[in-house]
């Protein structure tokens, strides 16, 4: 769901940072030679965030984040906005629950479904799917699943949740297939004036600043079945570990790409950095979607119980 995405963005360099032994303690910096394998696994566990323990990102003056969508090009041709959700969003990677992987908390606070609460529970055991609670206020209940398939698209984009949340290392065979220097700039959202509203005013330009970095080039292909895609090409910084771009393909036909701005925290650990956008593309149709969380509005390690993120604070936030 929304929290997840967003729980691997949502930091500060104006903050204090969570000490490197945490970091090490989930996943040592490699050295020497890696495999494609071994660096699949480094990315996602910066892709998760899971070098900090809690972060959050909320509402700062007229500061917020947002999830905007556009539909195909031909739709388009008559000026038709894109739909926007701006949101809040609360995560903790270190619950009180030995059993429990993290939780993760949003609120919408915009667009048709202005007002839902989403609590999100993932475990360790990975036998076991995790649990979604859904705050509905237009009815005021509380309605409880299990976490949706790798296929289903997310919150009206052309992002899947097992992009975005289910798929892990395992899911995949990983390819070192060679290194290289990253000499491009990141693709973003480029909206004519007729689509342009008050909350896409200020969405960002297109980044530049990674060109000159290592990179290695890892293809990793799916172990699913008859899937929507074959393999995908990812290129991901030497250091940081960070996945600057995703190109995905099926029957060696470009389907979709996945652009990822990543920004350092300035912390002795390189793997923690925020990823201030992520911009992806859909070939075929030009179906594309942008999810932007402004740096002013994220704060890391605040102290709050584990009691904070539960049904009970899902009711009381929009009541």
């Amino acid at each position: 769901m929304i929290m997840k995405l967003i729980s691997n963005i949502i930091f500060s360099t104006s903050l204090s940072f969570v000490s490197i032994s945490h970091a090490q303690t989930y996943l040592p910096y490699p050295e020497g030679k890696l495999t494609g394998e071994q660096i699949a696994q480094q990315a996602f566990a910066v892709s998760h965030g899971k070098f900090v323990s809690t972060f959050i990102s909320k509402k700062h003056n007229k500061d917020i984040a947002k999830v905007v969508n556009r539909t195909t090009l031909e739709k388009r041709k008559s000026g038709r906005k894109p739909t926007v959700n701006t949101f809040e969003i609360y995560t903790k990677n270190t619950p009180d629950d030995a059993s429990t992987e993290s939780m993760q908390m949003a609120f919408i606070t915009s667009g048709k479904i202005k007002g839902m609460g989403i609590l999100n529970e993932s475990f360790k055991d990975k036998s076991k799917a995790g649990m979604l609670s859904f705050w509905l206020p237009a009815l005021r209940r509380i309605r409880q699943v299990n976490e949706p398939a790798h296929e289903d698209t997310w919150i009206g984009t052309n992002l899947t949740y097992g992009e975005l949340i289910l798929r892990r290392p395992e899911h995949e065979d990983h390819e070192l297939i060679g290194e290289d220097v990253f000499n491009d700039c990141l693709l973003t959202m480029q909206l004519s004036p007729k689509e342009i509203n008050r909350f896409t005013r200020s969405l960002p330009d297109a980044q530049c600043d990674h060109k000159g970095k290592e990179v290695y080039i890892i293809k990793s292909t799916t172990k699913f079945e008859s899937w929507w895609y074959d393999y995908h090409i990812t290129e991901i910084d030497k250091k940081t570990f960070a996945p600057y771009r995703t190109v995905y393909f099926k029957n060696d036909k470009k389907i979709k790409t996945v652009n990822t701005d990543w920004q350092s925290l300035g912390d002795v650990d390189p793997r923690i950095n925020y990823q201030r956008y992520i911009y992806a593309i859909t070939h075929s149709t030009g179906v594309d979607s942008l999810v932007f969380i402004p740096e002013n509005t994220v704060s890391i390690n605040e102290d709050k119980p584990n009691s904070f993120w539960s049904i009970k604070t899902l009711k009381k936030r929009r009541r």
